[in-house]
């Protein structure tokens, strides 16, 4: 594998990681905010509880409905539709004054935690060559962690900046959202998506900067089998049955 196409791979590979790296940012960000955030709202434990466990019932929402748009819409647009989730759930909690509305941007983002956790490793998968494909999958459950740490260190540097530092905390993730979502847009669609809607030859294209000429017709070949051989639809009866 040549360097230019290794480091074509990483950088798609690493571009899509930052649906993992918000996805523990998200998740551990709040832990810094909750001293400040139970007076401001006058939050019993209870509450307490439950405006930090809300991103969650968000994250479960969004990785059940993630499937469908990902199908008609490709990997890239759901996942910019995820970063878009991040970035409006920063803003809207940091700037949130009541208690209700500070809990429906929570869930947001957890809707976008639930998108990602789920497209930005299949996205990572889908755009590897073969060989490459477990180690840089594992780029994403390393941003998973830097996120989780990123989020921390953020969180004490901020601590200290004055009455507002929690809205400061909440709102910094707004940074890496944004550029998750504009790096996006360099970003090639998943050729599997592609082959899938009729576009072989863009899926070829894609295929060969990542595997070279010979091994790209091998590798659209093997996704075209494996699409021809997959049942047409699947339903949640399925998922539950004993088989």
């Amino acid at each position: 594998m040549s360097t230019t196409r290794k480091n074509y791979v990483l950088l798609i590979s690493s571009i899509a990681a930052l649906g993992g790296l918000l996805f523990g940012f998200d998740t551990a960000v709040i832990s810094g905010t909750t001293p400040f955030i139970k007076p401001y709202f006058n939050l019993d434990d209870i509450w307490l509880g439950w405006t930090v466990s809300s991103l969650l019932f968000g994250c479960i929402i969004g990785v059940i409905s993630a499937g469908k748009p990902n199908d008609i819409f490709g990997r890239k647009k759901t996942l910019m539709a995820a970063a878009f989730l991040f970035l409006v759930s920063a803003i809207g909690s940091a700037l949130a004054t009541n208690l209700v509305v500070f809990i429906i941007y929570r869930i947001l983002g957890g809707l976008g935690v639930g998108i990602a956790s789920m497209l930005s490793p299949m996205y990572i998968s889908e755009i590897s060559p073969a060989e490459k494909r477990g180690r840089l999958v594992s780029v994403n459950q390393l941003a998973i962690v830097i996120g989780i740490l990123l989020a921390f260190i953020s969180n004490a540097l901020l601590v200290d900046s004055g009455i507002n530092n929690w809205r400061w905390m909440l709102a910094v993730m707004g940074i890496p959202a944004l550029l998750f979502f504009l790096f996006l847009f360099f970003a090639p669609e998943s050729p599997r998506w592609l082959v899938q809607k009729g576009f072989s030859g863009k899926a070829l294209t894609i295929l060969e900067k990542v595997n070279g000429d010979e091994a790209a017709r091998k590798e659209l070949k093997e996704i075209e089998d494996s699409i021809t051989e997959e049942e047409d639809s699947g339903t949640f009866r399925e998922v539950f049955s004993p088989r």
